[in-house]
Formats: C-alpha cells, sequence, structure tokens
C-alpha cells in the first residue's frame, strides 16, 4: 500500500493506491476551517489510523492514539487531565 499527502491551500489530500490489482485508488481529503484547524486535522489523523493502521483492541500491549491538548506553556495546560503524554 502506498500514501501521499499532499498539502492543498486549505488542507491536505490523502492519496491511498493498493498492494492488489483490482484495488481502486482513493482520494480522502482534509479541509481546515478558520476555528477548528487543530480538530479538522486530528480527525484526518484518527480516520487514517482507523482505516489504514494496524488493528489493535483493548489488551494490545500498544495502542495509537491521537489527542488535542493544549500546549505545555497555554493557561489551560494544567487544566488538562488526561491521561496520555
Amino acid at each position: 500500500m502506498k500514501f501521499e499527502i499532499r498539502s492543498t491551500k486549505n488542507g491536505a489530500i490523502l492519496r491511498v493506491e493498493h498492494d492488489y490489482p483490482e484495488g481502486e485508488t482513493e482520494e480522502i481529503c482534509y479541509q481546515e476551517t478558520e476555528h477548528a484547524d487543530i480538530e479538522a486535522f486530528a480527525d484526518f489523523l484518527r480516520f487514517l489510523d482507523e482505516h489504514y493502521g494496524p488493528t489493535t483492541g483493548r489488551y494490545s500491549p500498544k495502542r495509537i492514539y491521537v489527542s488535542v491538548k493544549p500546549g505545555d506553556k497555554h493557561l489551560d495546560f494544567d487544566k488538562d487531565e488526561s491521561n496520555f503524554p
């Protein structure tokens, strides 16, 4: 499987080419909005992981998490109580 991410004026396009001959090439678009560009990109990464990432479950030794957190110098940094690094 081959992945290509192209930058666009207001987002990115993911192009997926499958290894098997009958597989169709897919293109998935991520579009930034004025106020939700970070959340939109996190959703894009979650989609990529969910559809093309490794299969994992609750008992897997390692899993992939995509989370949005405040920067370590931002005022809301101490309010973030998630368990993710």
